[in-house]
Parts: C-alpha cells; structure tokens; sequence
C-alpha cells in the first residue's frame, strides 16, 4: 500500500495556476509553505460509492471547509486511472485535520507541517509513508 500512496499525485487548483506533486515533488513554495492537508469524502474506509454519491459528500465537506474558516482550494488525487476529488486546506492543524477526516469515515490523509510530508492513518495518527522537509 506505501507503493500506491507514494505514487499519488495532486493537481491543485490555486488562483490561475494547476500545481501537480508527489509526496517527493511537494513545492517548497506559497501556498504550500504553511502547514496543510489535502483530504476528501470519496470513498470512506477505501469502500468505492458511486459518482452520485462521492459528488454529495464531497458537497457536505465543502461546506464543512467553509464553516472551519481555513482558506482551501479544489484539488485532484489521482494514480493511474483512478481520482478523487479532494481538497488543499491551509493552516490547519494536524490534530484538526484528522478529527474532520474521520468525520467523513477517510483512511488516510496527506499532511505536510514545518517538518514532514506523508500520508497518516485517521484512526491512529501513524504515518503509514512519510518524509523529512527540507527548509
């Protein structure tokens, strides 16, 4: 499983600009210069829903996101032929950014703070992949 997160890219939407990275290839500049996550409600516990069904908790996140008051943008996850629409929130917390995925059932988020990148299990909190930033 460490092969598929490691291999995941993300296109983020940021004002005019598309921003596609890897765990490996994560910009070191704004907006990704401030701790954030990049979580969705596609699919909780990794069990596949329809587009339907994805569309309508994805919605609820959004407003969820609006409610939390972090500045966010509209990203993409994807490997090979399979995505996920997801979204970049700035400035949250890593604690906070897990109690919001488990909120909508996920298995794992990508969090970057001042120090490490990687993917982190919802239930534990453990890194299931992760690596050291260099600033």
């Amino acid at each position: 499983m460490k092969e598929i997160y490691d291999n995941t890219h993300f296109r983020i939407s940021h004002n005019t600009e598309e921003i596609d990275f890897t765990i490996d290839t994560l910009p070191a500049c704004a907006p990704f210069d401030v701790p954030f996550a990049i979580l969705t409600a596609w699919n909780p516990n990794n069990q596949p829903l329809s587009l339907e069904e994805n569309t309508a908790r994805n919605e609820a996140l959004f407003e969820k996101l609006l409610e939390y008051g972090h500045p966010f943008d509209e990203a993409l996850g994807y490997l090979d032929d399979h995505s996920e629409e997801s979204y970049c929130i700035y400035g949250i917390g890593f604690e906070e950014a897990i109690e919001l995925a488990k909120a909508f059932e996920q298995y794992a988020i990508f969090y970057s703070s001042a120090t490490h990148v990687g993917y982190y299990e919802c239930e534990t909190g453990v890194a299931i992949t992760e690596r050291a930033l260099e600033k």
